[in-house]
């Protein structure tokens, strides 16, 4: 309740009440983690993650929480190998390729960044968005026909995706399919009229 009313200092004195009665609380830690990352204090909340992680080694969830708060501290190496182990541990977990995957993109391993969302679109074939955000990768590694194929998947599973349409209409103008670039640019702007600002 304390941590739930920004009462976080409070909410820490119960915490650390509770952890000194229990040290094998993954909850408390995790609390102590989470209290301490809202109030910015991000290298305590990456003691109390090391801290948990020293006793539940095998929970992925905690390398994933640290990995994020690293992020936020543009520590990117840490960061990536905190997905690696998260990965390692709980590796059907699509969130963890997305997180590494713009990581990794942002640090300008493009590949690396396509070949994480393979690996969840191995995990689930049914989301368009995993399909639109490969695509985007491919045309950033100018992999056209590649994106083009995952944009029609991306339609195939959407069909009222209008930024799938928007960027295959982008694509086929490059092939000079000025035709199929107009059919595919006027779904776009029928679906969501803001495209035509851009």
């Amino acid at each position: 309740m304390r941590e739930n009313l920004a009462e976080y200092k409070e909410a820490l004195h119960y915490l650390f009440l509770a952890l000194s009665m229990n040290e094998n609380s993954l909850n408390t830690y995790k609390a102590i983690a989470r209290i301490n990352k809202k109030n910015k204090q991000y290298f305590y909340a990456i003691d109390f993650y090391t801290k948990a992680i020293e006793h539940f080694p095998l929970h992925s969830q905690l390398y994933a929480f640290r990995a994020d708060i690293y992020r936020k501290l543009k520590d990117y190496n840490n960061a990536i190998e905190d997905y690696d182990n998260a990965i390692k541990l709980d590796y059907s977990n699509i969130e963890y390729y997305l997180n590494r995957a713009y990581i990794k993109f942002y640090t300008d391993d493009i590949q690396g960044a396509i070949n994480d969302l393979t690996s969840a679109i191995a995990w689930n074939k049914k989301s368009y968005k995993l399909f639109e955000q490969r695509a985007f990768y491919k045309m950033q590694k100018h992999n056209l026909e590649s994106a083009l194929k995952d944009y029609d998947e991306a339609i195939k599973l959407n069909k009222k995706s209008a930024h799938a349409y928007y960027m295959r209409s982008i694509i086929k103008k490059l092939f000079n399919d000025t035709k199929g670039s107009e059919k595919d640019y006027n779904i776009a702007i029928t679906l969501n009229p803001s495209f035509k600002n851009f």
